[in-house]
């Protein structure tokens, strides 16, 4: 009978197990016992109850391991014994889980003091690491060492100092591979992934986790693939990310599966793909700081569903209403630390007031965003979209400089040709997503964009014949798209004043589409606006392409109809053409669209 099988009553029992052959002081013999009972199949409180037997710390504390680790009914009474046993090893492993758990209780909470509750925790584990580094190192001390160092890692990546949190979890790794010990080095390992995670280094994420796929022995791998998966994402690798939490689903059940298809859905949202329809797959308080941003990202695809007309327009001011008071929600519930969330709430935020017009305060709040780590391609992108697209208005305060925000977006691009892992293609698919006019720009622009190749069919054309991609549209129609596209607010609704109101809402009806299962309304673009951007440039090649741009695209539809609004679009038809001429700078046309405006 193989060592730890049941007798001949088909029980398991801790009498069948010869734990007094195992030298439990060694890390890696007992461990590789472990590892052969849990492959016979032997029960974990058969284990336990086998270790109970031997009246020694050394096997309390492989008992009180195994009972914290599996969620057993023997921890508390182990945990007591420990506490009372005298010994500093078996004292402190007790604290250093209590502590962890404790840790989780705050950030379930949350509040204003979670910052502090967690660095008095800091200190309790350091304070304990120190005791352990005093004693004789034995294996079990050097094992305890790591077991505190584990949830100081987590912590520290908490209070946003990723280095010291990696450098920890680095330092512990070491100790698990001198001592020789399969699971230990297994834990440590996924820590480590976990902070470099968290310290924005997707590349080295994703290159750790596909390492440890490797490996017989993995801790917890629906974890680390989560991490592979978050990190593809990162790096505008859609697919990539999606395939991977579509294999994770379907080889996971219970309450773990819902989180994760919650992380698919809030994912799908964030893509402006996904996630407005059907259920809303909860988040338990604390397992996630993000429970604010699929709601956030809904009302974002919402507002993006809802055109710039008449109380449609209304409508779509509300939803971005709704986008700020989500956002509210990051500062109050994100973990210090965690800075993608902080830097996509911005996004979140800048985004929703450029789409109510509010200008002035995207501008405040995009001249005041974080440094960001280098890997964060998906959130650079989002950042410096919403940037050129401010700049490309003529609401952008004076000094905004959109040559900056150009380059911004072009380093970003050439950062996704050159990283492994990276998707250039997908992050211009999220970009257009969001920011169709900054996409279509760095599509015309000298040394276009390639990725972004796609975004012209989002421009007017417009002239005798007007078109938006398929889309064939009335003269007076268009027109009124041209100036909602220059951002001119038209208090009323002037559409069709001289043409088939019917035939508009069929027209209107069809610039609606879908991306992925989210409807969209096709926000057209004016080549005015991109000339606009070219002009600013000082460089002869901007400025020919300026020309290029309007040539192909045209300034404004030819019509006789009597619009209400026609001298406005003579106006910045001449306007442009003498911005092109050179009579007038871009300075001086943002002046004349204000006026115009008015």
């Amino acid at each position: 009978m193989a060592s730890g099988q049941s007798g001949p009553s088909g029980k398991w029992s801790a009498e069948v197990i010869d734990i007094h052959s195992v030298d439990v002081s060694s890390s890696q013999l007992f461990q590789a016992w472990y590892l052969e009972q849990h492959e016979a199949g032997t029960p974990v409180d058969t284990i336990i109850e086998a270790l109970e037997t031997i009246d020694s710390v050394p096997a309390r504390l492989r008992a009180l391991h195994l009972a914290y680790r599996s969620n057993r009914p023997a921890y508390p009474a182990l945990a007591r014994w420990c506490v009372t046993s005298g010994d500093p090893l078996a004292l402190e492993t007790v604290k250093g889980y209590e502590v962890y758990q404790r840790s989780i209780t705050i950030l379930q909470e949350g509040g204003p003091h979670m910052q502090t509750r967690h660095a008095e925790m800091r200190g309790a584990l350091q304070y304990g690491l120190k005791t352990l580094r005093a004693l004789p190192q034995t294996d079990l001390v050097v094992e305890g060492q790591t077991g505190l160092m584990i949830p100081l890692v987590h912590l520290l990546a908490l209070g946003g100092e990723a280095e010291e949190a990696i450098e920890t979890a680095s330092q512990a790794l070491f100790l698990a591979e001198q001592l020789k010990a399969p699971l230990t080095i297994a834990r440590v390992r996924t820590a480590l992934i976990s902070c470099t995670s968290n310290a924005g280094r997707a590349v080295a994420t994703i290159e750790m986790v596909r390492q440890e796929q490797r490996l017989a022995i993995r801790h917890d791998p629906v974890y680390t693939d989560l991490e592979l998966a978050s990190g593809l994402f990162r790096l505008g690798a859609y697919a990539d990310g999606a395939a991977v939490l579509e294999a994770i689903i379907a080889r996971t059940e219970g309450a773990r599966r819902d989180r994760i298809m919650e992380f698919l859905q809030r994912t799908e949202a964030i893509w402006g793909i996904g996630g407005l329809d059907g259920p809303t797959y909860a988040t338990h308080r604390g397992s996630t700081p993000i429970f604010w941003l699929t709601d956030l990202c809904q009302s974002m695809m919402k507002a993006y569903a809802t055109p710039r007309e008449g109380r449609d327009a209304e409508e779509r001011a509300q939803h971005f209403a709704q986008v700020l008071e989500h956002a509210r929600g990051a500062g109050a519930e994100r973990p210090v630390g965690i800075t993608w969330y902080q830097g996509f709430a911005q996004w979140a935020r800048a985004t929703a007031h450029l789409g109510r017009g509010e200008y002035a305060d995207a501008a405040v709040i995009l001249e005041h965003t974080a440094a960001l780590p280098h890997d964060y391609l998906d959130l650079r992108i989002l950042l410096s979209g919403a940037a050129l697209e401010l700049a490309l208005s003529w609401h952008a305060p004076e000094g905004f400089s959109l040559a900056r925000h150009e380059q911004a977006l072009r380093q970003t691009f050439q950062d996704a040709e050159r990283l492994p892992y990276a998707s250039p293609e997908g992050l211009a698919t999220l970009l257009h997503r969001w920011h169709p006019t900054a996409t279509a720009y760095l599509a015309l622009v000298p040394q276009p964009v390639t990725a972004c190749a796609f975004a012209t069919k989002s421009i007017l054309k417009v002239g005798q014949h007007n078109l938006l991609d398929d889309v064939i549209l009335p003269p007076v129609y268009a027109c009124d798209l041209v100036l909602r596209a220059l951002d001119f607010d038209l208090r009323r609704d002037f559409i069709f004043v001289q043409g088939d109101a019917g035939g508009g809402r069929k027209k209107k009806k069809a610039l609606m589409t879908c991306t992925g299962s989210v409807p969209v309304w096709r926000l057209p673009i004016s080549a005015v606006k991109l000339a606009y951007g070219l002009m600013c440039h000082h460089n002869a090649t901007y400025h020919d392409q300026a020309r290029t741009v309007l040539r192909t695209y045209g300034i404004r539809p030819a019509t006789a109809a009597l619009y209400p609004m026609i001298g406005t679009l003579d106006a910045i038809e001449q306007g442009m053409q003498d911005l092109l001429n050179g009579h007038l700078t871009p300075k001086g046309l943002t002046a004349r669209m204000h006026h115009l405006s008015r």
